[in-house]
């Protein structure tokens, strides 16, 4: 007898199967330490990135994880002390985001999974200095869209490689720079999408998926 398993069976079986994902007590000590699930700085983050490798395993196709929801003073938009701030959600994703590109590596997963750490912009370079209206403490910086920094891992990426290269302020890059644009189109290359693919949007009109080059610098 041959069952065929529908979109709809298959989208079923998933919701079913979800409870067991999120069960983190089944991983070893081991690996719960590696990715920082015993520290308190570390947990909230850790148990994200944790899920989201037992989600993978189990044929998940994209996993988004969000880093910094506890308000102006728990994340990244570093508005009020960006040197008290920065240091705490800093720390809290380092230790994670390690044990999961390590746990990935050793269970043979890393090869055909893609890792994007990036956030929305950047930080304004000096203190005081506002380009989205809001106000800033002294020791707090602004939204900078004129240069800030991705992290890529696995799928072909090099390990280790550093791509382009910003003023000593980080205000603008000096060297290699890549637009946003650049950024997505690199990571539909990685998992193999042509980025000039054609798509029709609601009124039928033809789209690239989008307008720019992949940077194939980053690939191995």
């Amino acid at each position: 007898m041959r069952v065929r398993l529908t979109a709809t069976t298959a989208a079923l079986m998933a919701v079913l199967s979800a409870p067991d994902a999120l069960d983190l007590s089944k991983e070893s000590e081991e690996t719960r330490t590696l990715y920082g699930l015993d520290q308190k700085p570390t947990a909230d983050f850790a148990r994200s990135c944790l899920t989201a490798r037992r989600l993978l395993e189990r044929g998940v196709r994209f996993v988004q994880l969000w880093s910094g929801t506890a308000g102006a003073t728990g994340n990244w938009d570093n508005h009020a002390d960006i040197a008290k701030e920065l240091t705490h959600i800093g720390t809290s994703v380092d230790r994670p985001i390690a044990g999961l590109l390590k746990d990935l590596k050793r269970r043979g997963m890393l090869e055909d999974t893609l890792v994007v750490c990036v956030g929305e912009f950047g930080r304004s370079p000096k203190r005081g200095v506002s380009t989205s209206g809001n106000s800033n403490n002294p020791s707090g910086r602004d939204h900078w869209p004129y240069c800030f920094t991705a992290v890529l891992a696995g799928a072909g990426i090099r390990g280790g490689h550093v791509h382009g290269e910003s003023d000593a302020t980080g205000s603008a890059p000096v060297r290699d720079p890549v637009h946003p644009t650049q950024l997505v189109a690199t990571i539909y290359h990685a998992v193999g999408i042509d980025p000039g693919t054609i798509v029709y949007n609601h009124l039928n009109q033809p789209r690239e998926l989008v307008q720019g080059e992949p940077v194939t610098e980053l690939f191995a």
